[in-house]
């Protein structure tokens, strides 16, 4: 693989509701575009073009094809559509939970939510109180004696429907993803197969044709089914190599030393940096795996201890290793993320000389893939990521006022008004060729 960029793509996963197909990545590239044109004048004449998407698998959905400018390499732009799978949820398939939501201990919520479950404690401690305050069991009642019109009732039922419709379409489907209960098995399974099956067809396509480089943009709840869809199909792909006559890994190497004990005055800038040049290093042995960055936009998976239904804890699944970190959990026998695997013979000057492939373990996806989490001060639904994931998680919190309790600036992330993270999330793509770190030009053989 070269180590210049000639051809990337960036997916965009979407998050709850009753999303439509191309709304999140239309608005999306809109507003990079615009975003691009402002900072750089080689962007201005560059063209967006809607193209066939022969990689998701559905016709819903379109490539929008960004072309080349004078600093940055053609890009495409695709959606990874999962709306769909997420139908007929019923309050039936919230009860688990919501139950764990709000009778976990208060020590065990997560910081930034815990105003937000003492006032629904506060407003379960208030309805039988006024209640019993009033004297009647239905405070429809109430409200229809004391109006003097019994069309108040029916225009309160109407209010409760649209309420429970909302909540369904929103909350539901958190509630049945991060819900593993035979009852959601089925939607969950859908949504992670097809995700596997595009980014499988994003990695495979043919030589000189494909890419050589993948983004993965995921905002609220899309956080959560993007990062499992990264956790499975790295298992594909972390292993993979070919017979190189020139092995050098010693970036791979480095990664041990931010695993092991982050180095004294390092930053996760520092540690971003040489996950980069790792991945480019593990590209040239033929490793192909292609997603260099995945960033995170107000993003629910940053409170999974919270809201992962289990009977383990979260802090154990990542202990075994079920749960990739950041950076990841080193070998407790040699304090390393890698290891030597696959000798092989190649013959240098007539010499038959030893090789060997340095690889990343199961578990060390985030050796190689930059985690950049973006969220607003004020949108309770994002958080920190390096609080459950490690500190090689780059959190960038941007600063926003909202009403009490609503999460502010939820839907607003990439508007083109939100100047603050439409920035943040553009440095974060890094779809320029000067902004990402370059292999030296010549690199002595290391002994791997």
């Amino acid at each position: 693989m070269p180590d210049k960029i000639k051809k990337q793509a960036v997916v965009v996963i979407h998050g709850m509701g009753e999303q439509r197909p191309m709304d999140t990545l239309r608005s999306f590239v809109d507003s990079v575009k615009t975003h691009l044109s402002k900072t750089d004048n080689s962007e201005i004449n560059t063209t967006v073009r809607s193209k066939p998407d022969w990689i998701s698998g559905t016709f819903e959905t379109r490539k929008l094809s960004l072309s080349s400018s004078r600093n940055r390499p053609r890009t495409d732009f695709y959606e990874f559509y999962w709306a769909h799978n997420m139908r007929d949820t019923k309050f039936t398939h919230t009860f688990t939970w919501i139950f764990k939501l709000i009778f976990s201990r208060y020590k065990k919520v997560p910081q930034r939510l815990r105003s937000l479950w003492l006032t629904i404690w506060a407003i379960i401690v208030a309805i039988p109180v006024i209640l019993i305050a009033t004297g009647v069991d239905d405070i429809k009642i109430v409200i229809s004696v004391f109006a003097g019109i019994p069309l108040l009732t029916f225009v309160i039922s109407l209010l409760e429907k649209f309420a429970g419709n909302l909540f369904l379409s929103t909350l539901g489907d958190a509630a049945r993803y991060f819900t593993p209960v035979p009852s959601n098995i089925e939607q969950r399974n859908n949504i992670r197969q097809q995700g596997i099956a595009f980014l499988k067809k994003l990695h495979e396509q043919n030589e000189g044709n494909g890419y050589d480089r993948v983004v993965v943009v995921a905002h609220s709840l899309g956080s959560a089914v993007a990062y499992d869809l990264l956790r499975f199909i790295w298992n594909d792909y972390y292993f993979t190599f070919e017979k190189k006559e020139e092995v050098n890994q010693h970036y791979v190497k480095e990664l041990d030393a931010y695993s092991t004990n982050w180095p004294t005055g390092k930053t996760t800038d520092d540690y971003q940096e040489i996950q980069y040049l790792a991945w480019l290093q593990q590209r040239q042995t033929g490793n192909k795996w292609l997603i260099s960055d995945f960033i995170t936009l107000g993003a629910a998976i940053c409170y999974a201890d919270y809201f992962l239904v289990t009977k383990q804890s979260f802090e154990q699944l990542k202990k075994e290793r079920e749960f990739p970190v950041c950076p990841p959990i080193p070998d407790d026998k040699d304090n390393s993320i890698s290891y030597l695997d696959t000798s092989y013979d190649v013959v240098v000057n007539g010499k038959t000389e030893p090789r060997t492939i340095l690889r990343l373990s199961h578990s060390s996806m985030f050796g190689i893939t930059r985690w950049t989490n973006i969220f607003f001060s004020s949108d309770f639904i994002g958080g920190k990521g390096s609080r459950i994931f490690g500190s090689g998680v780059k959190d960038c919190e941007i600063p926003r006022s909202s009403i009490w309790l609503l999460p502010g600036g939820h839907t607003n992330y990439w508007d083109k008004e939100s100047e603050a993270s439409l920035d943040a999330i553009v440095k974060a793509l890094r779809l320029r060729t000067d902004e990402n770190p370059s292999l030296p030009q010549k690199e002595e053989k290391a002994t791997v």
